[in-house]
This record gives C-alpha cells, sequence and structure tokens, in this order.
C-alpha cells in the first residue's frame, strides 16, 4: 500500500513539473512562449488546369523584426477532386527576417473539378531552436480545361444506319514522352452503340509521335444529326499523371437511295410530233429523307422537254413514294426502238448538301406516217396500214373519179346522136 502511495506522489510530481511545457501546444521551451513569426503565402498562380499536375509557386514570406523560421515544410489537404501528389507535403530551406522562399506545391486537379476550388495549405516549421508552430492557410484558385499535350482528331462526318469504322488520331504535340496512355471513347447511347472493347491501352508515344486508334461503331437509324463524342485519357506525361477528356461534335448523315418503280409512258408508244409523259414512283429506300428533291429529264435524240425544263417533288420521307409526270415532245427526228432517256434526280442530305442520281427510262417512238389499223373479222385480226398524207389510196380515188366522169360523158353523147 505504501509502496502504491509513493508511486502515485511521484506521478503527480512528474505531472507538475510537465505542465507548463504541455500548456505550449506544440511548442517547446521555456514559458512564456515567445510570438511566431508572422509570415504570409501568396502565389502568382491564379487557375488550375483541369486533369493534370499543377506545380503551384508557394512564396512564405518572413517579415522584418521577426525569428527565422527553420525546417519548413508546406503540404496540401486533399478536398472534393483536388489531391497532393505523393505524401503531399513539400520541405524547404529556412526562411530568415525580412527574406522569403518560394516552394513549387504539385497539385492535381481532377477533371471533374468546379471552375472554382479553396484549397487549405499547412505550413510546419521550428523556430528559435525549441519551438515549433503548425497552421492551415486556405488559398482559392480558379480551374479550367487548358491545351493537353495530347491532340485527338477524328473525321466529323459518320452515316447512320450501317457499322462504322471511326479512326482516331492521336498527337502528342509536347516535348516530353507520354507513357501509360490508356485511352476510352463514348457516344451517347440513342445515338450509337460502340462495338470496340474499351479502354484501349496505347503504351507510349514520344514527343511529336502519331498514333492511329481505329474504333469500331453501330450508327443507329434514328441518330441525331449532331452529337458529342467524348474521349477520355489517362496517362503519364514523364512521372506526373495526366487527366485528358476532349469532347468531339459529330455530325450524322442519313443513306438517300432514291429508286424508281412502275415507269409508264401515255401513249404506251408515242409518235413523232406528239406530246406524250413519262409517270413513274420514287421511292426512298435509305435511312435519311431527302430535301428539295428536282426531277429534270435528260432528252436527247429529237425528244426535248414540253412546257417546264423539271418538276419540284419537294421533301420525300423515308419509306414514302412519291408520284412524278414529266411532259415530253417528240420532234419528227424522234424515231427509234431502243432509245433510254436519263432523268436527273436532285435532292439535298441531312447536311444541306447538293446530291444527285440519275435513272434512265426505256422510250421507242413509232413513226407518224405508219398509223396502225386493226380490224377483226370471221378468220381472225387483220392489220391494215394506209397512208396519211402522199399514200396510194388518193390516186386509187381520183382515177375513180375520173372513170366515173368519162363513162356519164359517153352516155350522154351516146343520147344526144340518137336524137339526131
Amino acid at each position: 500500500m505504501t509502496t502504491r502511495k509513493t508511486g502515485m506522489a511521484c506521478m503527480l510530481l512528474l505531472m507538475a513539473a510537465l505542465a507548463p511545457l504541455l500548456a505550449f501546444a506544440g511548442t517547446s521551451g521555456p514559458s512564456p512562449v515567445p510570438p511566431a513569426p508572422a509570415f504570409q503565402l501568396s502565389t502568382s498562380t491564379l487557375m488550375l488546369c483541369k486533369g493534370v499536375v499543377n506545380r503551384i509557386p508557394i512564396t512564405v514570406s518572413n517579415p522584418a523584426g521577426s525569428t527565422q523560421m527553420t525546417s519548413l515544410q508546406l503540404g496540401l489537404i486533399a478536398s472534393k477532386n483536388i489531391y497532393g501528389i505523393g505524401n503531399g507535403t513539400v520541405n524547404s530551406e529556412n526562411v530568415s527576417a525580412n527574406s522569403a522562399v518560394t516552394v513549387y506545391l504539385p497539385v492535381f486537379a481532377s477533371l471533374n473539378t468546379s471552375s472554382l476550388v479553396s484549397a487549405g495549405v499547412t505550413v510546419n516549421y521550428n523556430y528559435m531552436t525549441l519551438y515549433s508552430d503548425s497552421e492551415v492557410r486556405n488559398m482559392s484558385f480558379g480551374v479550367q480545361t487548358c491545351p493537353s499535350s495530347l491532340k485527338v482528331q477524328t473525321s466529323p462526318v459518320v452515316t447512320s444506319g450501317r457499322i462504322e469504322p471511326l479512326t482516331l488520331n492521336l498527337t502528342n504535340t509536347g516535348n516530353g514522352t507520354l507513357n501509360d496512355i490508356s485511352l476510352r471513347m463514348q457516344i451517347p447511347s440513342q445515338d450509337a452503340a460502340i462495338l470496340t472493347s474499351q479502354p484501349v491501352q496505347i503504351g507510349t508515344m514520344k514527343a511529336g509521335a502519331n498514333v492511329r486508334v481505329n474504333e469500331t461503331v453501330f450508327m443507329y437509324r434514328n441518330a441525331s444529326q449532331s452529337f458529342p463524342l467524348n474521349v477520355s485519357v489517362n496517362m503519364y506525361n514523364g512521372t506526373s499523371p495526366v487527366q485528358l477528356l476532349d469532347t468531339i461534335p459529330l455530325l450524322a448523315e442519313g443513306i438517300i437511295n432514291i429508286t424508281p418503280s412502275s415507269v409508264t409512258l401515255s401513249p404506251t408508244t408515242p409518235t413523232t410530233g406528239s406530246i406524250f409523259s413519262v409517270s413513274f414512283i420514287l421511292t426512298d429506300t435509305g435511312t435519311a429523307g431527302a430535301s428539295a428533291v428536282t426531277v429534270t429529264p435528260l432528252p436527247s435524240n429529237g425528244i426535248t422537254a414540253y412546257g417546264s425544263n423539271s418538276v419540284f417533288v419537294g421533301d420525300m420521307a423515308i419509306d414514302t413514294q412519291t408520284p412524278v409526270t414529266v411532259t415530253l415532245r417528240a420532234g419528227a427526228s424522234a424515231t427509234g426502238s431502243a432509245y433510254r432517256m436519263p432523268i436527273r434526280i436532285s435532292y439535298l442530305d441531312s447536311l444541306r448538301n447538293s446530291e444527285n442520281t440519275t435513272i434512265e427510262v426505256p422510250i421507242a417512238i413509232a413513226s407518224s406516217s405508219l398509223l396502225n389499223l386493226t380490224r377483226t373479222g370471221a378468220s381472225g385480226t387483220v392489220t391494215y396500214r394506209r397512208s396519211s398524207g402522199s399514200g396510194l389510196l388518193p390516186i386509187v380515188v381520183a382515177l375513180i373519179v375520173i372513170a366515173a366522169l368519162a363513162f356519164l360523158y359517153v352516155r350522154e353523147r351516146r343520147k344526144t346522136h340518137k336524137h339526131k
């Protein structure tokens, strides 16, 4: 019992002896504790870049008349999307009174960082040999997307309704080597499905190097006319981690396939000198509609357009039928049984580019001097051909008339001779 009382007494005496030192909260030395240096923190960096390691210059200024700061150590308190690299601290030399020291604190700002952030910077140091101080100073930064040393390009136009190859061209535009490059591509799900396994491992790219990455996507038939291609890249620039998020706008161009059907001529066999029409039905069997559709016949061989040279159809939706009729005139020299007349179909695609396609319509032109007459009798059908101008029929009629007149004249002469 006596031994226990003796131990408790010794403990109380030890605590009493250490009490003045414990009251200094992180300092050591005799009492009273001298004031800590009235240092200031400042930086010339106002903006941080997303996706890269930012080396922030932080200047520690120790005013005149203050004590020297020794064993200086700066660190970053990690917050949402802001991280220190390594153990988050940087050691520096001493900061004498009326002097300043600048250290570079490596800070990584992720791609999801907001446009304005506040970071806590810890400052630990010793002074007057026996004392130490630990403080936190807040510093604010703007955050922006900065040019990257990796440039990503691709063709901006894809075709909807089919499997499309999509080639990404990567160029290292920086001065250092990029290592452990990993690329991931994303397209909104309502526009396309990515068929290539993601992410794509690229490896290393030296300064100025170019790499082609071949992707494959299936573009939906109803893909948006304009949509983003999001490319995210994780890599190391030397030993510093780098993130890149690049958004490339793409344009979807549909397939327009206008085909004719039910081609008819009225009359079926036009004749020289006559007016006739060609009628047909146009159908867009592609994946996108056409606008400002115009039909223009390109006749030759003695055939010319009658009236307007073209027919304006307007807009054509996919899987719908549109009737079209063009009117033509067959000239005197327009004869032939195997003539194929081209008809040009002009239109604008979904990107307002002017396109055209040509169809051919077979036309047989008969001579107007041969008109077919058909008579049906008991023995069958007999076809006659008559002349409509300088044929034999007028001559035959004239001879019959002359013979009849001669007969009447002779008969009248005979009657007169009998009366005498």
